[in-house]
């Protein structure tokens, strides 16, 4: 072989070799600043993931309008380009809320299965809705319901939205009505009364502004409002509902304890106004209030009563 040859052979190998480690150090680096990237598809593209993402997003929309449901008949065909779809571009937000939320009813399973790993892409850490999803499916389409592990999920929803005002009502009431499903279940309980019991402790925490979905006056107030209507629904009999002593007994406590100066009837938790002596509701008799200490006579909110001028102590 001549000399020329074997310099060149040299030279290739070592290019071959070099070329190797830059391509391993490159990578190394491209999955430390893009973690998706080990999860995205490795056909070679060059590059253009998402591109493609956009292309196979448009087929799959064209796809589903010419299906009438997902079915046993159709769910692998789905869900094999809802994979694709996420290998080629993981981030795509709108491919777990608007995508994935079509197999949810045919394969809830596999639903949870692909949330999940949306919940834990760093891209979309600020997308709330997300892992709200995951935990709806886990509840209302699982079979059984997880309500442990959907608890959750819907922690992270309310957390995500920031809390407080600009939190959205659903992630709160679900948290709140899968924490009463599984402490009904757990300790055999009335469900509406299990409700008021954790809405209930989460007043009480409030209170001390030790509670995870917000503080102050707004999240006690709310708190207060969403144990008014679950008591109101255990006050309210109906044809699948008869609450028996024990539960009405434990409704009276709680609410005595919540709306002591709320003017509520203790029988039925409806509101009556000043001078009232019987609920108009249920005739039940109620502890009258905004009258004169020495008159009797109904003066609501005056510093002095206007008929006999006595001095009226807040």
């Amino acid at each position: 072989m001549k000399k020329s040859t074997l310099i060149h052979v040299v030279v290739m190998v070592v290019a071959v070799i070099a070329a190797s480690l830059l391509a391993s150090k490159l990578t190394a680096d491209q999955r430390a600043l893009l973690p998706e990237k080990a999860t995205m598809s490795k056909m070679p593209v060059g590059g253009f993931h998402k591109f493609m993402a956009d292309v196979e997003w448009m087929l799959f929309i064209n796809y589903m309008g010419s299906q009438s449901t997902v079915d046993e008949t159709n769910i692998d065909e789905v869900t094999r380009r809802l994979e694709r779809l996420i290998a080629l571009d993981p981030n795509l937000d709108k491919l777990y809320q608007d995508g994935v939320s079509s197999i949810s009813v045919a394969d809830p399973e596999k639903t949870v299965e692909l949330l999940k790993r949306a919940c834990e892409n760093y891209h979309l850490r600020n997308n709330a809705e997300i892992p709200f999803y995951t935990g709806f499916v886990m509840v209302q389409y699982l079979k059984p319901a997880n309500y442990k592990d959907a608890l959750d999920y819907f922690k992270m929803a309310m957390q995500r939205s920031g809390g407080g005002q600009d939190q959205k009502t659903h992630y709160t009431s679900y948290y709140f009505r899968s924490l009463a499903k599984l402490m009904a279940m757990e300790e055999k309980m009335d469900e509406r009364l299990a409700l008021a019991e954790v809405l209930f402790k989460e007043w009480q925490n409030s209170r001390g502004y030790n509670d995870y979905a917000g503080s102050g006056e707004m999240q006690t107030q709310n708190l207060k409002e969403r144990l008014f209507r679950a008591l109101k629904d255990i006050k309210t009999p109906s044809e699948d509902y008869t609450p028996t002593k024990q539960v009405l007994d434990r409704a009276s406590e709680i609410s005595n304890k919540v709306f002591a100066d709320s003017h509520l009837c203790i029988n039925c938790i409806t509101p009556y106004g000043p001078g009232e002596s019987y609920c108009s509701n249920c005739g039940e008799a109620v502890k009258a209030w905004g009258k004169c200490k020495k008159c009797q006579r109904t003066i609501a909110g005056a510093s002095f009563c206007p008929y006999c001028g006595t001095a009226q102590k807040k």
